[in-house]
């Protein structure tokens, strides 16, 4: 039965009342004018996709609150505050001493400065040499100091009794079983270390307790703060758009979590590896050139697409070598397209009138595919989600090897299924299995971010399910948001614009207006006036940094340096965006986070919606990790989402998807209807259906450049770059791209300390953020005393919120942390894990408030507030 939410909670209070100060600084959220709710689809510039993903964090926020220590918070102000007495008593006492001429030679002067008591033989110096006056502020000075000593050491003990009792509680916490998976499933390398050292009750020496309780906490605010996470601890729902005249705001109901299990795309192709050098596998195995290799006569040149960061805007395009090949090797290239099979190829081989006898096929084989020209093996298709089915369709029915794929799939089902207790060491046995199979380690990239560390990668069904969306609610998505989304893509749509232009006007000046131009021809030439190119691109970049200039200074118009919140006129906002076309067409994917004391106050209207990332790339709920599971729930994902895509298509253009991924992190994706671009691993649509790079050429018309391929009439329109880059610099053929964002809305000006929230009606454009300085992550004490530690570090850190005003909660940005990071500045266990990161830059760093708060968490499970989004999919109408 679906339950209505809405009538389980209370309310706890309208957001939409006047905001009042909390006793912690941070400020309620307020909802201020709206426009006007029409249809999911009613915006007259985009359209929602009626299928979007709820995400949750798998962990109440609650669970944090055990590792706060309020009165340890107060004992550090209490510092700050005797600290504050004693400066401006020191600053009077200088001042007395300068006047009567004692300690002018800085004997006396300097440990005043240091904030240092006086011994008693100064003491006794200052009573001969001070008037009364003078004196009388000495000696103010001297308690004042005194005092703050005393309550210095008072603190430091108190803070280490804080600290230990919270290290104690994770360990006490990560006692749990559930909280152990995440242990499991995050780090398996490692988990029987954990757990033998979670049942010692956390023992060891003092240096070994820190660094597991260190890695513990992070753990425990990741789990419990973030939305991206996977398995039972970041679980997912479908929800639906509901349609006009149903009820009002979230409602969902309830059912048991479900594990997915799956075996990762590296894991897969290793098994391949393997499988296909076996001799009677490997005659089946049909060989392929790389995608990105062209020939002209016997050279040979291979481009490539690489990542600094593994994220989808850190992408580059290079030319990585050319060879020159011989007349055996140019024929076995030029036969290898992925259709013929190493038997056929053999055979051929064999039958050439003009064969050496001293060339072996498999030597010349073996050299093409060493020296990556070829890929010679099985592969596992790009955006497989089911790894060990594609294995099991490649092995011929007598095959011993199926047996071992049926037995890693009863693995995977068994592990997905079975009894918490039973998991870790079913994980064992599959890791034993995957080393006797390939030879290779089951697991891999130690201490990397975002990399396939395991043999296996799980998703969850979270216990909300068939999350309903109501009228008001898709509307405010598909057109409140509306200007979210224009302004997020006004960059990306002019530099399409503008960078499109200047290609197209060099491939005229280079090769003709009407001269078709092989895509190898185009980057040969491309990489020879790339210097000429960049100069170009870099008056683009002038253009958009005046646009940036433009939009900050709408945003923040009469924002004066301190005010928490600008509010922004919609319809300045609108006459702005307005101003530039709304062209090419576009799509995003927002994360919508809504903050609401209930889910009873979302449908009365009662919240704001905070816009995380909005991330302008493939569609992210068909292109992702959890894209078939979303589809196996909501079989209509994939059709709305395509048809939402033709839209934004002219008549004679043609979609096109790419077969591009990466090793370091598993990726799926739904098989679009249209063709497949092959750039870098197998796509899995018929070879007929599929478009190597070498099919492609450009063509500048009078009008425009236009990207085609042979044999496929119309222009193509790509999903996305080759390279994944924004601009041409990057990747020659992003413009035949849809516009590319990756990130939050965000205010591009590094040049201000401060940017207030922003805020347009009940819409959150921007958070509240703050640059912070590395040195102000440093620590701070009194006089004489260390001012190494986490006691130091825990003062600096309330002092540095008592400076720039922060709020108790917010996320901190540091560089080289591939995530923001959860800082609560009242958990000495928290702070400690920011100052410990931070020590690793001397760049300036970015504090975020928390938005939604804790109390504006809507999400209700089982009693306990949970953090959550929206991940939506918005298409960009074409004029009519």
């Amino acid at each position: 039965m679906v339950t209505n939410c809405r009538d389980q909670v209370s309310h706890k209070g309208a957001i939409m009342d006047e905001p009042k100060p909390r006793p912690d600084g941070a400020r309620p959220p307020t909802g201020g004018d709206r426009t006007p709710a029409t249809g999911a689809d009613g915006g007259p510039g985009w359209s929602l996709a009626p299928v979007a993903m709820l995400r949750h964090a798998g962990y109440p926020l609650s669970l944090l609150d055990r590792v706060v220590a309020p009165s340890t918070a107060r004992a550090a102000d209490a510092v700050l505050d005797l600290r504050d007495e004693a400066v401006e008593l020191g600053r009077r006492l200088k001042a007395d001493l300068r006047a009567e001429r004692a300690g002018t030679r800085g004997d006396l002067a300097s440990g005043v400065g240091m904030l240092r008591p006086f011994p008693p033989a100064d003491l006794a110096r200052l009573e001969a040499e001070l008037g009364p006056a003078a004196l009388d502020s000495a000696k103010r000075y001297q308690d004042a100091v005194q005092a703050l000593d005393g309550h210095w050491e008072a603190f430091e003990r108190e803070h280490g009794a804080a600290l230990a009792d919270a290290r104690r509680t994770v360990v006490d916490l990560f006692r749990e079983p559930s909280l152990q998976q995440v242990l499991l499933l995050s780090n398996d390398a490692r988990f029987e270390e954990f757990t033998a050292w979670l049942a010692s009750g956390g023992a060891g020496s003092d240096g070994h307790v820190k660094r597991m309780t260190d890695l513990l906490a992070m753990y425990l605010q990741r789990v419990t703060t973030k939305n991206e996470t996977h398995s039972h601890f970041g679980p997912l729902a479908v929800a639906r758009t509901a349609p006009e005249g149903a009820a009002p705001g979230v409602g969902w109901s309830t059912g048991p979590l479900r594990r997915i299990a799956l075996l990762s795309h590296w894991a897969g192709e290793a098994m391949a590896e393997v499988f296909s050098a076996r001799p009677e596998a490997f005659e089946t195995v049909r060989p392929r050139r790389r995608p990105l290799a062209f020939a002209e006569g016997p050279v040979v040149r291979l481009y490539a697409f690489e990542s600094t960061t593994g994220m989808p805007d850190g992408w580059r395009f290079v030319a990585v070598r050319t060879d020159t090949f011989d007349a055996d090797r140019s024929w076995l290239w030029e036969h290898c397209d992925g259709e013929r099979t190493v038997a056929w190829l053999r055979a051929a081989w064999a039958d050439r009138p003009d064969r050496p006898a001293d060339r072996d096929f498999d030597r010349v084989l073996a050299e093409l595919v060493d020296q990556d020209w070829l890929i010679g093996r099985q592969e596992i298709p790009i955006g497989a989600t089911d790894v060990l089915r594609e294995l099991a369709g490649q092995l011929a029915d007598d095959s011993p090897d199926l047996a071992v794929v049926r037995r890693f799939q009863d693995g995977l089902r068994r592990f997905a299924e079975g009894p918490t207790e039973r998991r870790a060491a079913l994980l064992g046995e599959l890791k034993q299995a995957f080393e006797e199979v390939t030879g290779s380690a089951a697991n891999r990239s130690e201490g990397r971010h975002y990399a396939d560390r395991s043999i296996l990668y799980e998703e969850a069904y979270s216990p909300v399910r068939d999350v309903v969306l109501g009228p008001d609610v898709a509307a405010l998505i598909g057109r409140e948001l509306s200007v979210v989304y224009d302004l997020t893509l006004l960059v990306p749509r002019l530099r399409v614009r503008r960078e499109l232009d200047i290609l197209h006007r060099w491939t005229a000046r280079r090769f003709g207006t009407g001269t078709p131009v092989p895509l190898p021809d185009f980057y040969a030439a491309f990489f020879a006036d790339k210097p000429l190119l960049a100069a170009e691109c870099a008056e683009v970049d002038r253009e958009i940094a005046a646009l940036d200039r433009e939009v900050v200074d709408l945003l923040l118009d009469g924002a004066e340096d301190g005010r928490s919140e600008s509010v922004v006129d919609r319809a300045r906002l609108e006459e702005l965006l307005a101003r530039h076309p709304d062209t090419p067409p576009a799509l995003c994917n927002p994360d919508v986070m809504l903050a609401a004391p209930d889910a009873a106050a979302i449908g009365r209207g009662d919240f704001l919606a905070v816009v995380g990332d909005c991330h302008a790339v493939r569609e992210a709920l068909t292109h992702s990790s959890f894209a078939s599971m979303l589809q196996a729930e909501a079989p209509e994902l994939l059709d709305a989402v395509h048809d939402r895509y033709r839209g934004l298509l002219d008549e004679d253009e043609v979609l096109v998807d790419l077969s591009r991924s990466h090793p370091d992190k598993t990726g799926a994706q739904l098989t679009y209807p249209c063709p497949d671009l092959e750039v870098y691993g197998l796509s899995p649509k018929a070879r007929g259906d599929v478009l190597q790079p070498g099919a492609l050429y450009l063509v500048a018309t009078a009008d425009r450049l236009e990207l085609r391929a042979h044999g496929l009439a119309g222009r193509l329109k790509l999903l996305a770059p080759l390279a994944g880059g924004p601009s041409i610099r990057q990747d020659p053929l992003s413009p035949f791209a849809f516009p590319r964002h990756f990130g939050g809305v965000g205010v591009r000006d590094r040049d201000r300390d401060h940017v207030p929230r922003i805020r347009c009606g009940r819409i959150v454009l921007h958070r509240e953020r703050w640059r912070v300085p590395a040195e102000a992550l440093r620590g701070w004490s009194p006089g004489v005393h260390r001012s190494k530690g986490d006691a130091p570090e825990f003062a600096a850190a309330r002092r540095l919120r008592r400076e720039l005003g922060l709020p108790r909660r917010g996320f901190l940005k540091i560089p080289g942390e591939p995530k923001p990071v959860y800082v609560d500045w009242e958990s000495p266990l928290i702070v400690r894990q920011v100052f410990r990161l931070a020590r690793k830059t001397a760049a300036a760093l970015e504090f975020s408030e928390m938005l939604p708060a804790p109390e504006h968490l809507w999400l209700d499970i089982d009693g306990e507030r949970h953090t959550s989004e929206l991940r939506c999919a918005v298409f960009s109408r074409r004029p009519h």
